[in-house]
């Protein structure tokens, strides 16, 4: 559908997608001299009522979240929604598993805060997931929501994902695969309905392929109402934790199903505490990998020195692009940058180039996204533990560790006052 050139004081400037809801425009708002989103009815629904009122009533439910991490909304401009402009990607698959389990745990917390005031998505699916460039996830497009209390669609030509784009088949395709087998009966939702595509979602992010396919749209619907997810298809290594989770979420039978999302949302939060209390044990096999890199520093970055290659052995190089919004950090950048012993992931040291402060990031080796660790500010110096699930890290006075997925920052000790050996001595401690 084409768009006016403008919208009261915004100024289209791009056509970013569409959807059974409308088309989605990035604009300009000419007196607040920032970028933003706008939704638009196609020009069919415009003297509908019923879409009209639908259309509205999105624009309330938006307004009523007001989450950091759900997008916002800043008005309604002839037939139009100001949203808040999120920059990233889309929720792609697969991860690896501690990167999956990350982002489950943001998507449920949004979620929980959503059902807290009554509000259920009804289209949670990837597209309407939005990663930003430092690791944050954001969740789009309440449009399908529906606020508790209201009255339940009467049969399916009247669900919202099923009416709204009939000529639409791939958008329909892509929402009928997360939907819940209730859902694709045409029968009342709740939230359960947003756990069972959490679910879906999660066994997409760790396995790489879709749940539930088929090559029509009845054959979408029949597989989520009749078949079960094939559990082999985990990638190895997958937590019990979160299997048992999956498989809770995604019950057929609602009323067997997880019933709250806070509920996955502390099951995630116990498997990263569990993960932390299984290594405080080991915490004594950090001091020789501390030392270790406290004699390399010392030495001035000796071990970075060349090495004769074995003709044996093929060197692979490739450019690692440091995140939008950030540059080289100080110093040796090449001391800054390591990879985990498993060759699965990359870790390095990027400065905000606006702030000037420096945080650690995340690569992994199968991917070009990155995502930056929270509470990792002024990190330097990172390496990793010998079972690649780790990174230590150097502050101004103290040495850290975090996990791979990022979470609680640990303090190991400061470092100044605990480490005395000197550097000739390390090889006799």
């Amino acid at each position: 559908m084409a768009a006016p050139f403008t919208i009261a004081h915004y100024k289209i400037t791009a056509k970013l997608g569409e959807g059974g809801m409308g088309a989605v425009y990035r604009a300009t708002d000419t007196k607040l001299n920032r970028d933003v989103a706008i939704k638009v009815l196609p020009l069919a629904f415009a003297e509908d009522a019923t879409r009209m009122a639908r259309f509205e009533r999105e624009a309330l439910v938006l307004a009523s979240l007001n989450h950091p991490n759900i997008a916002s909304i800043y008005g309604i401009e002839q037939g139009a929604i100001v949203m808040e402009l999120v920059e990233g990607a889309d929720l792609a698959a697969p991860f690896p598993v501690g990167t999956a389990i990350a982002y489950a745990r943001q998507i449920a917390a949004r979620l929980e805060a959503a059902h807290e005031k009554g509000i259920i998505h009804r289209d949670l699916k990837p597209a309407n997931i939005r990663v930003t460039p430092d690791g944050t996830v954001k969740l789009l497009d309440f449009g399908l929501a529906k606020a508790v209390g209201t009255a339940p669609a009467s049969n399916a030509t009247q669900s919202p994902t099923l009416s709204l784009a009939m000529t639409q088949a791939g958008m329909i395709l892509g929402t009928a695969a997360y939907m819940a087998p209730e859902q694709a009966r045409g029968q009342a939702v709740d939230k359960r309905a947003d756990i069972w595509a959490f679910g879906v979602m999660l066994f997409e992010m760790l396995t790489g392929s879709q749940l539930f396919a088929g090559d029509t749209i009845p054959d979408v619907i029949a597989a989520v109402v009749t078949r079960e997810p094939d559990w082999s298809t985990l990638p190895a290594g997958t937590p019990a934790h979160i299997r048992r989770l999956l498989e809770r979420c995604l019950r057929k039978d609602p009323k067997l199903r997880l019933r709250d999302i806070g509920e996955a949302r502390i099951a995630l939060d116990e498997l990263e505490s569990a993960a932390n209390d299984s290594h405080t044990s080991a915490r004594r096999a950090w001091f020789p990998w501390t030392v270790t890199a406290l004699a390399l520093i010392g030495a001035g970055g000796a071990w970075l020195r060349p090495k004769a290659e074995d003709p044996g052995l093929v060197a692979v190089r490739f450019p690692v692009a440091y995140p939008t919004g950030t540059t080289v950090p100080d110093g040796n950048a090449a001391a800054q940058s390591v990879p985990s012993p498993d060759g699965h992931h990359l870790a390095f040291i990027a400065r905000n180039t606006t702030s000037s402060n420096s945080s650690l990031w995340v690569r992994p080796m199968g991917s070009h996204s990155t995502h930056r660790l929270d509470k990792t500010e002024g990190a330097n110096f990172p390496f990793w533990s010998p079972d690649s699930q780790y990174i230590g890290f150097f502050t101004e006075d103290k040495l850290k560790r975090v996990a791979v997925s990022g979470g609680v920052v640990q303090t190991i000790f400061n470092w100044p006052t605990t480490i005395v050996l000197p550097v000739s001595q390390v090889g006799s401690a």
